[in-house]
């Protein structure tokens, strides 16, 4: 069969779902040069893979060559465009975007103005959410359930009651109920401070109106009861979830892991990371949760076993493995130690990050190896990485340290 726009469009659609750009750009290539033409439908595939990877210089660049070309965009293309611009955090320019798309009059939808409600609540910005909602409606289109969702999320996260009720009175006057997203966005809220009480009581009503708990939905629970140390109550809910054929997740297992860490019962909590490792469902973020435990306790040795065990299984440490470990050296006053490991990070490509280098400022200070925090610090500046006042007051202490010391010398 010869392959045609639909053919490549296809496989660029492939290749752009497993990140794999640089090979999905050159059978674009491949494909201009046979004249077969793409349509809007490959471009959509390739701006909408280059927006979830961050890069939208070459997404932009995709957009212009298609309207040059006499495509016409359509309302994924914007969707993309805005949410990317949003996760990189360009949101005033994404909202900028967006306006134009009305001026030019296309067709907007709340699929474009969910993705700039999402990148406004991700930094915070309710206000701003809130006024793009009354634009949205001025312009005729209606607030559906994911609008909703999107704007008690962010109201959940800033701890907001009163807005809360506010946005849930809203949706009852439309007509509308909340799905299962909301209820475990607002079960989740509650457990994570400890309201068990409303959390369970939220749950009880969500089962009531007939929506299903996931996974997300039991974890949430889970969480929360395992903080609070109800570590008995959160193992029903655990067997619970298996009667209703939901296999527990990494997180749900972190959960039980990190209060088991957390109380010092580290046989049993490494015990059961054996389980889900043997399961294939062990990650970065169990292993860190015995990492810290053991470090919490002072056995160094085992949080380095668990380092070089990461590898055996195929998991992929980050900076908050290294920077655990590093700070316990650190703390014990082996900072040659803390940073052959520190070496050992960057040259697997793990980018520090301020706590990260705060640790080891730190140890260094305290070793009296002033010059070699300095450089440290600098080399936060090189690889864009923030200091925070902490770094500052860090490098203040030792260098007043040192001319204490000198004045004493002299």
């Amino acid at each position: 069969m010869t392959p045609n726009t639909y053919t490549y469009t296809a496989l660029i659609s492939d290749l752009c779902r497993a990140n794999m750009m640089v090979e999905a750009v050159r059978l674009f290539g491949q494909m201009v040069e046979r004249n077969i033409m793409p349509n809007e439908v490959t471009y959509n595939v390739l701006i909408e893979g280059y927006c979830r990877d961050g890069n939208m210089v070459i997404a932009f660049e995709f957009f212009g060559e298609m309207v040059d070309k006499g495509l016409v965009p359509d309302t994924y293309i914007y969707r993309s465009l805005i949410s990317g611009l949003c996760s990189v955090g360009r949101v005033s320019e994404a909202k900028e975007f967006l306006d134009g798309f009305h001026r030019d009059h296309r067709k907007l939808n709340e699929m474009c103005y969910s993705a700039l409600l999402h990148g406004y609540c991700k930094e915070g910005k309710i206000e701003d959410a809130l006024r793009a909602c009354c634009e949205m409606v001025a312009r005729g289109i209606d607030m559906d359930l994911v609008c909703y969702g999107i704007l008690i999320d962010g109201t959940l996260k800033q701890h907001d009651t009163r807005r809360l009720l506010v946005l849930l009175k809203e949706m009852d006057d439309q007509g509308l109920s909340p799905d299962n997203v909301i209820y475990t966005s607002m079960i989740d809220a509650n457990s994570k401070v400890g309201n068990l009480r409303e959390a369970f009581g939220l749950w009880d009503i969500m089962i009531g109106e007939g929506c299903i708990p996931n996974v997300v939905t039991y974890t949430a629970l889970i969480n929360g009861l395992c903080k609070a140390g109800f570590i008995d109550k959160a193992e029903l809910l655990c067997k619970e979830m298996l009667v209703s054929n939901l296999l527990p997740n990494q997180i749900t297992y972190g959960c039980f892991i990190d209060r088991l860490a957390e109380e010092g019962n580290m046989d049993k909590a490494v015990e059961l990371h054996n389980a889900i490792v043997k399961g294939v469902l062990a990650n970065t973020v169990t292993y860190n949760i015995l990492i810290r435990g053991f470090c919490k306790l002072g056995r160094l040795e085992e949080a380095m076993e668990l380092l070089v065990g990461m590898a055996d299984n195929d998991v992929l440490p980050d900076c908050i493995t290294y920077s655990t470990i590093i700070y316990e050296h650190c703390r014990r006053g082996s900072l040659h130690e803390a940073i052959r490991l520190w070496d050992s990070m960057l040259n697997k490509g793990i980018l520090p990050d301020t706590l990260a280098y705060n640790f080891l400022i730190h140890g260094c200070c305290v070793a009296g190896e002033l010059n070699k925090a300095f450089e440290l610090r600098d080399d936060m500046f090189r690889r864009g990485v923030k200091p925070s006042k902490v770094t500052h007051d860090i490098l203040a202490r030792g260098n007043h340290l040192k001319n204490s010391y000198e004045n004493v010398d002299q």
